[in-house]
This record gives structure tokens, C-alpha cells and sequence, in this order.
């Protein structure tokens, strides 16, 4: 556990795609954003956090395809807001909102959450690139979905 959480995202990715409903488009979400993001400074493991607090929040019934613009909409919200607080919280590490399924060691549970984006805090150059790259990761969304 020490090394890495990846048991941990296999059993939660496992575990949202057995209660998902057969239209559930959350790893389409995740898809169209892994490609848009290449190119910037956000890492996959970024959009992965993302997601997994999104989806550990909203009802997996409401990641249709009715619902697919705004699901999109709610993740460039996420990662705005994270953004501006220069806070995102490690998944796993201190999550009081873990699914019941997931257990990890109690030093895991109890740990103070790990943030993500304290180099943000830190960098006040970097918090600005970042914010630029989040503009262009929503005009790449835009093109992405009106143009192409």
C-alpha cells in the first residue's frame, strides 16, 4: 500500500462499473478527457481523482447519456474549483467518504487527506498556467463536442 493505490482504483473503477447501469457513460467521460488533455500540464491521475470523487458523489443512474454535457460540465467544474482552492484531496488517503467496499489500512483511513495541487500553493506562476490550461482544456471540450 506503501507504494501505490492502484488495487484500490481497480476495486473502485470494478466496483462503479458492476452497479452501473448498461448506459452509464462515466467511462466515456473519462475517455474524452484523458485525450483532450494531452498536451497540458494536468496529469491522467488528475482526471482520475476527479472522477473518483465525482462518482463517489453523484448517483451513477445520473451518468447517462441524457445527463453526458452535464456530467462533462461538473468535472470542468471540479477541477476549476480544486483549481482555485489549490486543493485537491487524494481519493484514497483520509477520504471520510470512502465506498464501504474499499478498505485500506487504518493509517490510510486516518491520515490527514494528501493535496494534490500544494506545488499550486507554493507556485503562484504555476497556479496561472494551470488556470490558462483549464481555459483550454474547455475550448478543446467545446470544439471537441460542437465541431468535431
Amino acid at each position: 500500500w506503501a507504494e501505490s493505490y492502484a488495487v484500490a482504483e481497480v476495486k473502485f473503477f470494478t466496483d462503479i462499473a458492476r452497479q452501473a447501469p448498461p448506459e452509464a457513460l462515466h467511462l466515456k467521460c473519462l475517455q474524452l478527457f484523458a485525450a483532450i488533455l494531452v498536451g497540458t500540464g494536468f496529469s491522467t491521475y488528475t482526471l482520475k481523482t476527479v472522477m473518483m470523487h465525482l462518482l463517489n458523489s453523484i448517483p451513477l443512474e445520473s451518468w447517462s447519456r441524457r445527463e453526458f454535457l452535464v456530467r462533462l460540465q461538473d468535472i470542468l467544474w471540479y477541477l476549476h474549483s480544486s483549481l482555485e482552492e489549490k486543493r485537491l484531496d487524494h481519493f484514497f488517503c483520509g477520504n471520510e467518504n470512502m465506498p464501504e467496499d474499499i478498505i485500506l489500512p487504518p493509517a490510510f483511513q486516518m491520515a490527514e487527506p494528501i493535496n494534490l495541487f500544494q506545488h499550486l500553493v507554493q507556485n503562484p506562476a504555476a497556479h496561472a498556467k494551470a488556470m490558462r490550461e483549464l481555459d483550454e482544456l474547455q475550448d478543446r471540450l467545446t470544439i471537441l463536442l460542437f465541431y468535431g
